[in-house]
């Protein structure tokens, strides 16, 4: 797992919880799907990267 996979996980993590304190903070239905949308794209986004890092782990074990 190089540096790279580390730093973007970590970012992500913070963006998905930024999303959900927005969310959670908002007064309008606007911000509120902000958040969310916030949240959501982080959540696929880490599954994208699991994906990446076990698709790399079985292209090398072949």
């Amino acid at each position: 797992m190089g540096m790279d996979r580390i730093i973007f996980g970590v970012l992500t993590v913070f963006v998905g919880l930024f999303g959900l304190f927005y969310a959670a903070g908002s007064q309008d239905s606007y911000s509120y799907f902000v958040g969310l949308a916030l949240f959501i794209g982080a959540v696929l986004f880490m599954f994208h990267m699991i994906k990446g890092y076990y698709d790399q782990l079985e292209a090398s074990d072949h």
